[in-house]
Formats: C-alpha cells, structure tokens, sequence
C-alpha cells in the first residue's frame, strides 16, 4: 500500500468522472469510488487500485513481483494531479471574474494527468474529431488485438509494438494509423521524449505528420500535467466561452487566455466542466 498526500481542496470525483468516461475496456475500471488498472513495470505485470482517503490517495497494488514503488508514487502523482497548487491556481484564475463561479462550482479541480504519457498521446491522436465513447471503443480494439494477457487485465502495447504495425491494422482512419505508428517510431528512437521540457515536446510531436496544434497541447495538458497548454481550438471548450466568457471563437479566446497564465490548463478543465451536464 502507498499513501499519497495532496493539497486540499481536491475534487476527487472530477477526475473519477474523467477517467470513468475514458476508461479502456479490460484495461481499466472504475467502480465504487476506486479507479484501477492494469500495467506492466519492468516486465512485472500487476493492477493497480486507488481510493481517496482523507487528505491522501491510497494506492493498492498486486503483483507477480516487486516493482519500484518509487516509480509508482511518481506516476500516480501525474495521473491525479498531486503536485498542483489548487489555492494559488484559484486565486490566479480568479482575477478574471468571468471565472469566479466556475471555479467555486468545482473548487480543487485537477488536471486529469496519465499513467503512460505514450498512450495517452495516442488516446489524443485517435480521439480527435470523434466523441469520447467512440475513442474509447477505438482504444478498446487495439487493446484486444494486440494486448498482452495477463492475471490482472490487458497491458496495453508499447511503442515498440505499435511502431511496427501497418496503417491496416489499426482501426482507424489512414492518416491518424500513420500518425499513431510515426509516433511510436519517433518515441523509440528518442526524437520525442516526454521527461523533455513541454515546449520542446509540442516541437517535436509538430514535425510528425498528423499531429497539430490541438492535439499537441492536448498531450502537453494531460501527458506533462503541462499548467500552461491550452488548446484553444477544442470545439466543446470554445462553446463553454461563448456561453460562460462570451467569447466568439479561438483567436479571441486565445487573446482571453493570456489573463489566465501560467493557468490556462487549468482554465481549460473549468470551462470543459461548465459543459458537461449536472
């Protein structure tokens, strides 16, 4: 068991919600309060369990061996957001008055962070365009088909796995099967590294064909827990400010954000939540 604390106010329900909606079939579940997962840590598979307590996450974990706890903490850490400063990122926030009541409806939101920053950035490349649950289902698929069987659930392929697959194989449109496969190729061979500073890893996911501006700041948002990344362009964000911000579309929304550095990220999830139904 590892105890994780966090700063308060945490809307732990939130990033439940979040995860719940994304959550890849025999992969991962979430139930009764508690989000769990499959994973494979240096060829020791495992599932991984975690509940909120009181002023700290408990993390339960079962395995075939042991696994660097240390590296565990540090990933659970990005997944929900611990290190973030939920009093400064309000009281930031707030000096736009627009955003007052969005953030007292959901004070201690978090940024929904990830597991894997790999397949995160993948989630993101096939979910552009198409709604949560048809990603999911997309996700699902490639899982079944070329997930490892193992005691605690499916472990999701690698980038050495997918980088070898053809644009047939995954079910998907053509151009984001190349950029899901150039992706892979790029983070095997290190040209894209995700323990790099975000700015250069927005660089480097632009140079691979497929991959813009919305889906590079999306990574950056939830694969880097990234406070700053905005990706202005997101279609259902850019109606929660023409309704909530009166804002008309991306440039002017972009030219609003700039009020809200070096929060934007967190800007983002408010706005996401206003529109999302109670």
């Amino acid at each position: 068991m590892i105890r994780l604390p966090y700063r308060e106010p945490f809307n732990f329900n939130a990033l439940l919600d979040f995860l719940a909606a994304r959550a890849i079939p025999s992969v991962e579940q979430v139930t009764g309060g508690e989000y769990s997962l499959s994973m494979n840590i240096m060829d020791t598979p495992g599932r991984l369990s975690i509940t909120d307590g009181e002023g700290e996450l408990a993390c339960r974990i079962v395995a075939d061996g042991p696994l660097p706890l240390i590296d565990i903490a540090e990933k659970v850490k990005r997944l929900f957001d611990l290190n973030a400063l939920p009093n400064e990122i309000s009281d930031g926030l707030c000096r736009d008055a627009d955003l007052v009541p969005l953030v007292g409806r959901s004070p201690g939101l978090r940024l929904p962070g990830a597991w894997d920053s790999f397949e995160t950035a993948v989630r993101a490349i096939v979910g552009k365009q198409i709604s949560v649950a048809a990603a999911t289902t997309v996700r699902g698929k490639i899982a079944q088909r070329f997930g490892a069987e193992s005691p605690y659930g499916l472990l999701l392929p690698d980038p050495i796995q997918f980088s070898v697959l053809t644009e047939d194989q995954l079910p998907m449109p053509k151009r984001r099967a190349t950029a899901v496969r150039d992706l892979a190729r790029a983070v095997h061979s290190g040209e894209v590294d995700f323990d790099s500073e975000p700015d250069d890893v927005r660089r480097s996911l632009l140079n691979i064909k497929g991959i813009g501006l919305w889906t590079a700041q999306y990574i950056s948002m939830r694969a880097l827990n990234d406070p700053d990344a905005f990706p202005e362009t997101d279609l259902v964000v850019l109606k929660a400010a023409q309704t909530q911000l009166q804002v008309s579309g991306a440039v002017e929304l972009l030219r609003r954000a700039e009020n809200w550095r070096p929060w934007r990220s967190y800007a983002f999830m408010h706005l996401w939540a206003a529109s999302v139904p109670t």
